[in-house]
């Protein structure tokens, strides 16, 4: 064991948040040395500052007030009624069961209950395995529970805002900063001579990618796709993988553009405005910029100033038009030139969501644009309509989350009638451990079983050893202050080592007595029972797979992209010979589709990542499981294709031909939808194409363009027919 810690420690290095660290050490020495000179009791207070600062995971202000104020509310509420139930067994097994059920249904609610839930319920365990329950002491734990989490608080968001999400928004500007380089290079290059010139340029940036995705995936502590921050950096590595495609498709282009002076001032013109639109992109995801990025805004001057030299573009090319082959090249630059003026919208959209905590796509006003709303609905939208009709669709035995919520009541009930069998002080490790390790599917279940019994039983050792040799109770705080220090520092970087320091820490902190070195035995043996308890209970109550969500999520995605193609006719039928018109169309209606569709892409692969990770459970396993996630695996990999290839289309058939492509793209995303219908729903089938059926007569490159398409839905239908009928 101890091998296996120091090699994942050893890899987890590069990722410890040492700044996140020291300032929980400082927070939670401070108010636990006030509290000790003024004779006041210590735990409270520290569990309130710590707790404050695991649900606050950095991002936009309003996004981490949102949780700190969702722990400090729920978890004094959560502590009151834990300390004031634990002395009757049929109101604490109630209590118990109701307070968890609710509180872990309510993670559909919106992001911050999803953020503290379970650090709210590990509040009620500990107040409910305390040796005192009364009304008074439950005022006197809630009062000092605020008092510390108000301490953290202000000292998180005032006095020293850390940022965990600083490793990976520095990986992705790196990404960003190579890519500008690359595109920098094109008007130095000559296009006969050094074709192959940019190519050291590539595995570089691909590279860059990997390490941007792995460094994300650590960062936000276990809440990656539920926080606005994480998603909108996904999308930025997304968009420079699409990016790094447009660029090397201009530099096949500056081959071809030797050919003509104009069509190699073409070319340079459009690298040099590709620069200059990345460029502001890899210091604005540094740091926070002093406008809060306003000027990457729709109105901002970042972004008018990318659409005026982006119209330039267009209007030197219709200057120099030529009949023949010229002609066909240049619709090619206008098109690459598109391609990226939408990419880059994407990209200016996720910096002002990163900054501001607020995704368009989940506003009002992006609703309305992308006709997701009607006008009158959305008059009478609200976030108290949404929180009802997502626990409306909650409701119901059919959804994960309800099981989930169903399920983790009935173990910790369970828990709460084992400690009082067995009359055991201080056992709430027993429920803690089922309620941290139990998640809705099997594959997460499992994984975090054997991460916290191994990192706690380890840590349960060194704080036996710390319990019995530290002497007094200003070591006992010292110990406790670094041990925060490495809790907090290690908590987005490895769940096991995470633990490993997390045991001596709340040991320490909830010791009867000094020397008590038993304590740390108990804490060893109640969180194995716990993991084999949940465990149990995942098997036993609802065995969830991922793969039970995963066809849905793909259908999700395939619905995305058929909205994507229905963006489009609506782009074509409202684009004029005003170019400014043309322009604020393409911000409005193409942009936001497109970025719905990665997003929906990025949850489906996540849930693909989570179910591969199913293979290592040697307990009901199948080999059903493990051809619908190779069918999953290509199944997203060729929505990625399409997705690149609606987003060609889009421009390419924007002109005369368009009126000739809107019935074939329309039969598209019809046949897109039924796929999707067929992956959400069982019993429905996915009904098969031939080919020919939707490609037009028209031999243009939109038509050709149309025809990849045709083949790589045609992959995707039969891949949704092999996945429906398991």
């Amino acid at each position: 064991m101890a091998t296996t810690l120091a090699e994942r420690f050893r890899l987890a290095a590069g990722r410890i948040q040492w700044r996140r660290g020291t300032r929980a050490g400082i927070v939670v020495a401070t108010v636990m040395v006030a509290c000790h000179l003024l004779g006041k009791p210590t735990g409270w207070a520290a569990l309130g500052a710590l707790q404050v600062l695991t649900v606050d995971n950095g991002g936009p202000y309003r996004t981490r007030l949102g949780n700190i104020l969702t722990i400090l509310v729920g978890g004094a509420l959560a502590l009151f009624l834990g300390i004031i139930c634990a002395g009757s067994l049929p109101l604490a097994v109630a209590v118990t069961a109701l307070v968890c059920f609710t509180i872990t249904l309510a993670r559909v609610i919106s992001q911050p209950l999803a953020s503290a839930s379970v650090s709210i319920l590990v509040c009620y365990i500990v107040a409910f395995g305390g040796a005192i329950h009364n009304s008074s002491w439950a005022l006197v734990g809630v009062q000092y529970f605020l008092i510390g989490g108000i301490w953290a608080a202000i000292f998180s968001l005032i006095l020293w805002p850390v940022d965990p999400f600083r490793p990976a928004r520095n990986a992705v500007a790196n990404l960003y900063a190579r890519l500008t380089q690359m595109a920098a290079a094109l008007p130095s290059i000559d296009p006969l001579a050094d074709r192959n010139a940019l190519n050291e340029f590539v595995p570089q940036i691909r590279l860059l990618i990997e390490t941007a995705q792995s460094t994300l995936a650590a960062t936000p502590a276990r809440m990656t796709a539920r926080t606005v921050r994480a998603r909108n950096l996904a999308a930025l590595v997304q968009t420079a993988d699409l990016l790094l495609a447009r660029i090397l498709r201009l530099a096949e282009l500056g081959a071809h553009a030797a050919q003509t002076e104009a069509a190699r001032v073409h070319s340079v013109d459009l690298a040099q405005w590709l620069v200059g639109s990345l460029t502001p992109v890899e210091a604005a995801l540094r740091e926070n910029p002093i406008d809060r990025a306003a000027a990457f805004s729709a109105s901002g001057s970042l972004n008018a100033d990318m659409h005026r030299r982006a119209l330039r573009f267009e209007a030197s090319i219709e200057t120099v038009a030529a009949p023949g082959l010229h002609a066909e090249l240049d619709a090619q630059f206008t098109a690459v030139e598109r391609d990226c003026l939408l990419s880059i919208e994407v990209v200016y959209e996720s910096i002002v969501a990163i900054w501001t905590g607020a995704e368009p796509r989940s506003t009002r006003a992006a609703a309305l644009r992308s006709n997701l709303i009607t006008p009158a609905a959305a008059a009478t939208l609200s976030s108290p309509q949404i929180w009802l009709d997502a626990l409306r669709a909650n409701l119901t035995p059919s959804s994960v989350m309800f099981r989930h919520a169903l399920r983790l009541a009935t173990v910790t009930s369970v828990d709460v009638v084992i400690l009082h069998l067995i009359h055991l002080n201080h056992g709430y490790w027993l429920p803690m451990t089922s309620i941290i390790v139990l998640q809705p599917y099997t594959g997460e279940t499992w994984r975090k079983s054997g991460d916290r019994v191994g990192g706690t039983v380890a840590g349960a050792v060194l704080a036996a050893i710390l319990a019995a040799t530290v002497p007094s109770e200003a070591g006992i705080i010292a110990v406790i202050s670094i041990g925060c220090f490495f809790t907090l520092a290690t908590y987005a970087a490895d769940y096991a080592w995470y633990c490993f320091f997390l045991t001596p820490t709340i040991v320490l902190l909830t010791l009867p007595h000094l020397r008590d070195w038993h304590f740390a035995a108990v804490r060893m043996g109640m969180t194995g029972l716990g993991a084999l308890t949940a465990i149990l209970a995942m098997l036993i109550f609802w065995p969830e797979r991922e793969s039970i969500q995963l066809p849905r999520l793909l259908a999700r995605a395939a619905a995305a992209d058929a909205a994507y193609l229905r963006a489009i006719l609506r782009f074509w039928t409202s684009t004029s010979s005003d170019t400014q018109a043309a322009t604020t169309a393409e911000r409005s209606i193409l942009a936001p589709a497109r970025r719905d569709c990665g997003l929906a892409t990025n949850d489906a692969e996540e849930s693909l990542d989570r179910a591969l990770l199913e293979h290592s459970i040697p307990l009901r396993s199948t080999p059903a499981h493990e051809r619908l996630n190779q069918d999953a695996l290509t199944f997203t990999t060729y929505l990625r294709r399409l997705t690149q290839s609606i987003t060609t289309l889009a421009v390419l058939g924007n002109g005369s031909d368009a009126p000739q492509l809107s019935t074939a793209v329309s039969t598209l995303a019809r046949r897109l939808d039924d796929l999707s219908i067929g992956l959400a729903e069982p019993g429905h089938t996915v009904p098969l194409h031939p080919e020919a059926e939707t490609l037009p007569a028209a031999s243009t490159l939109a038509a050709q363009q149309l025809a990849r398409m045709t083949r790589q839905i045609g992959v995707l239908e039969s891949t949704a027919a092999a996945i429906s009928a398991r």
